[in-house]
């Protein structure tokens, strides 16, 4: 029924990881240091951003995401029965046609860019199953940014600058994950020079600013 394509992999795998950066939840910590050497005082506030992460929200993000994919599939099937309904309103397949004609009709259909492969995608249809994904991305991103810049703020930091850290928590969470897939391979990728227990050092997983606000 549903048939699915090579490319659709590639949507899966982006749809799951954009849900699951959205669900990330920021952490901050504030960490003062104080030192003193007499007659001069060193002074220094410092925040420490991370992220909490949980294997539910890699869970949620799949279902979401693959919701998504069955809208799609579904989309393209009911485009696949109206253009043989179509055709068949029309006649052309109850025409008969000799053995050459048939295998041409037969290619035609699937060949990639055909004007009679498929008939108008069903944006209607589509968007009842991506619904969940889209409200729960958008309310998911917007309630952690709001937590990040609601605790940021108080430490004289910008809007816009929020909002770069808020990217950057997420950038820093897609290169720890990527740097955790290639472990298990990294002593054939780096050759065998490196130890595994060297090249399994990962990235950390918080961001260090200086605020200046004791200085």
């Amino acid at each position: 029924m549903f048939k699915a394509k090579m490319r659709d992999v590639g949507y899966f795998v982006l749809l799951t990881t954009l849900h699951l950066c959205s669900d990330l939840q920021p952490v901050v910590e504030a960490h003062a240091n104080i030192k003193t050497v007499y007659p001069s005082v060193d002074r220094n506030l410092t925040l420490q951003l991370g992220y909490n992460y949980n294997h539910w929200m890699f869970v949620n993000a799949m279902m979401y995401s693959l919701l998504v994919m069955l809208g799609l599939w579904y989309t393209r099937h009911l485009q696949s029965t109206e253009r043989q309904e179509t055709e068949e309103r029309k006649g052309i397949l109850k025409e008969p046609k000799t053995a050459a004609e048939v295998k041409n009709n037969w290619l035609n259909r699937n060949k990639s860019g055909s004007p009679t492969e498929l008939g108008p995608f069903s944006w209607n249809k589509f968007i009842l199953f991506a619904l969940p994904w889209i409200l729960t991305f958008v309310a998911g991103g917007f309630i952690n940014y709001m937590r990040l810049y609601k605790i940021t703020q108080h430490f004289c930091i910008s809007n816009w600058r929020a909002i770069q850290l808020y990217g950057e928590l997420r950038l820093l969470f897609l290169h720890r994950l990527l740097a955790v897939a290639l472990i298990p391979h990294w002593s054939q990728i780096v050759g065998g020079g490196v130890s595994l227990e060297e090249a399994s050092q990962l990235p950390g997983n918080y961001i260090n600013i200086e605020t200046h606000l004791l200085d």
